[in-house]
């Protein structure tokens, strides 16, 4: 019988699972585990959000709802997406409610990208961006981030990145894995970049709310550019990543005509009483969502203390989101016979019960580095903040 290759083929089942999996292990064997290697948040909804849910649940709110978004959270998401992102959205009917974030970039290069279009974006970047491109029939190209630079997202290396089959340009700020911040001045430089060549932006805002130092978040859309795709996510900012709610804000009526095809076509709606919950979190107290941005600078200072006079890694003290990103020295004797980042990744699980992602997970741009997420506990990121200042 003939095979035949599948795009999905092409795409891997997740290093950072792999990894997850093996500390899993580890634990049931009773051995203790420090879970750094994945960005979940590690505190509890806001017991308003958990009691929004509660309710909807009891007032029988489970049945379907409409595909794009029950019509009361769309209008809070309008508003919030207008007064603190100031986005000039139209209205309510262009924003639409999503499975998460992922779901978010999964029907927006779904409905942007014909097949062999090329999507612009940094390197390194978040695994699931440039699979969710390749999923659409596109072709990731990677802009390299400028490490003597903070990592920073330059408009000349997007430039460089760009031929005549561009679509689009991916921004993400905060910025997983490398938790820079892309500033106002060089969003400016990509969008003049994305008009001259006529190009979407895709901005994936999901950490928007996880800043530190004082440092600000600016959307891409906010700044006179109508060819944006924004898309936000409830998971950082209310703790609800297992709850599975986002959104997308875009002007062009075509684009979310064919988004909110593709929600219908694969979740047909998210959680109905999730919905009620995310009305609630939008329109609640944010006491909640400061507490926790101001427990995660704590957790980073606390990381990098542990890391940043390590001689085998070099840290990037990141500006926002919640990981830590870390070039291996070349000068290490490595761990099994390599000196990637695989290796060690491996090397901190068997020394210390440490997790991490490995770089090369994140693209070309990510060989030889290691990230740690500092979402998990507080006293876990302590208690491997001192674990890496010793076995490093």
């Amino acid at each position: 019988m003939k095979s035949h290759t599948h795009v999905v083929d092409s795409i891997a089942l997740g290093g950072i699972v792999t990894v997850r999996d093996r500390l899993l292990e580890l634990q049931a064997r009773g051995k203790k585990v420090y879970r750094l290697e994945s960005g979940d948040p590690s505190f509890p909804v806001p017991d308003h959000v958990r009691d929004a849910i509660k309710h909807a649940l009891d007032e029988g709110q489970t049945h379907y709802t409409p595909g794009a978004g029950i019509r009361r959270l769309r209008e809070e998401i309008y508003k919030k997406v207008k007064e603190a992102n100031r986005v000039p959205v139209k209205d309510p009917g262009h924003v639409l409610v999503t499975n998460g974030a992922m779901n978010g970039l999964y029907i927006a290069f779904g409905a942007l990208v014909h097949p062999g279009d090329e999507v612009v974006m940094p390197d390194p970047t978040w695994t699931e961006t440039a699979d969710n491109v390749t999923l659409a029939g596109g072709v990731p190209v990677r802009a390299r981030l400028n490490p003597s630079r903070g990592y920073r997202y330059e408009p000349e290396a997007v430039e460089d990145a760009i031929s005549p089959r561009c679509r689009a340009i991916v921004i993400n700020t905060p910025h997983n894995p490398t938790g820079m911040i892309v500033d106002r001045e060089a969003l400016m430089g990509i969008l003049k970049v994305a008009e001259k060549h006529g190009l979407w932006i895709v901005s994936d805002e999901a950490y928007e709310h996880v800043l530190f130092d004082g440092n600000q978040h600016v959307s891409a859309a906010s700044l006179g550019y109508d060819k944006v795709l924004s898309i936000f996510s409830m998971s950082k900012t209310y703790a609800m990543s297992g709850l599975r709610l986002g959104y997308i804000a875009c002007n062009d009526d075509l684009l979310i005509e064919r988004m909110t095809k593709l929600l219908r076509c694969t979740i047909n709606g998210v959680n109905s009483a999730t919905q009620y919950g995310a009305i609630a979190a939008l329109t609640g107290p944010q006491d909640a969502t400061f507490r926790m941005a101001r427990e995660y600078q704590t957790r980073r200072d606390v990381l990098w203390n542990g890391i940043k006079d390590s001689k085998l890694l070099h840290a990037f003290k990141p500006q926002g989101a919640f990981y830590m990103w870390a070039r291996i020295d070349e000068g290490w004797t490595g761990h099994s016979g390599r000196h990637d980042g695989w290796a060690m990744t491996e090397y901190l699980i068997s020394r210390a019960g440490i997790g991490s992602a490995p770089g090369e997970v994140f693209g070309p741009a990510g060989a030889g580095h290691v990230r740690f997420a500092f979402s998990c506990s507080t006293d876990q990121v302590a208690e491997a903040a001192e674990l890496l200042r010793q076995i490093l």
